[in-house]
């Protein structure tokens, strides 16, 4: 008797990855020709097979940024990541104020081409934009944090009703599928007033208490990573990842670090 050796659930879902994303191609080819698309940053055409609506050319430039962001010379807070200039090892601000996070390392300004992708991701729901920021964060992850868990900022509740996606969470199912990425989805968060409607010390006072750890991670007492990056879109004062690094700690945590797209 022959026996039938099954393919393992891993190869499967790999596979049938594949198979979605060749009809995605073709599906995206045909509809081009009916209505054609547009770079959400120059408004050049965009290729039909291309997976978001992103030209090359802008493409090539914000991949590049990302790249000299990390070139010998250039600057950056100890803490909170952002370029700096003048200043030492902090910036002005972050000398001022303690953070949970023993880091932060937005990967770009929140300015020019980066800033209208953001919006055209977030406030546009062009969600297939999640492909082109997920392969420069996987880039940066591996570059500085190989191997470590990736910890999710979760949504404020109000705002996932409201908007009903999470963007955070789009990003992180594609890094986790896609970029081999450990993702541990295990913070909560309570609901409570909009964040970006707030000064720096009025954020730090609305997340307070708002970030918990789930009790159960696939039907075990949840556990903690020692070491997590906690993986947000747009870092602003830095209260939200603070509070949910704080969580982290208390819960076992012993470093925990934060990479995001964008510093504003």
């Amino acid at each position: 008797m022959i026996q039938v050796r099954k393919r393992p659930c891993a190869e499967q879902g790999i596979r049938c990855m594949e198979i979605l994303y060749k009809v995605s191609r073709i599906v995206r080819a045909l509809a081009s020709l009916v209505a054609p698309r547009f770079c959400v940053v120059c408004g050049e055409a965009v290729e039909a097979t291309a997976p978001w609506p992103l030209c090359g050319r802008c493409a090539s430039a914000i991949r590049a940024e990302a790249r000299a962001s990390v070139a010998p010379g250039v600057e950056h807070c100890s803490v909170c990541g952002k370029p700096i200039v003048s200043e030492r090892g902090r910036c002005m601000r972050c000398r001022g104020v303690e953070f949970g996070f023993d880091s932060a390392w937005p990967l770009f300004r929140y300015a020019g081409m980066v800033r209208a992708l953001l919006l055209a991701y977030k406030s546009g729901q062009r969600r297939s934009l999640a492909l082109f920021f997920a392969g420069v964060i996987a880039q940066a992850l591996q570059d500085r944090y190989p191997g470590r868990a990736v910890v999710p900022v979760p949504p404020r509740p109000g705002k996932l009703r409201r908007k009903g996606w999470d963007q955070v969470e789009d990003l992180a199912r594609i890094l986790e599928r896609r970029h081999g990425v450990i993702v541990w989805r295990i913070l909560t968060r309570a609901d409570g007033k909009q964040q970006k409607a707030l000064g720096l010390e009025d954020r730090a006072d609305n997340m307070r208490m708002k970030i918990g750890v789930v009790r159960t991670r696939r039907g075990q007492p949840c556990v903690v990573p020692a070491d997590p990056v906690l993986l947000d879109d747009v870092l602003t004062t830095g209260a939200t990842l603070s509070e949910c690094a704080r969580t982290l700690k208390e819960a076992g945590s012993v470093r925990v670090d934060a990479v995001a797209i964008a510093a504003d």
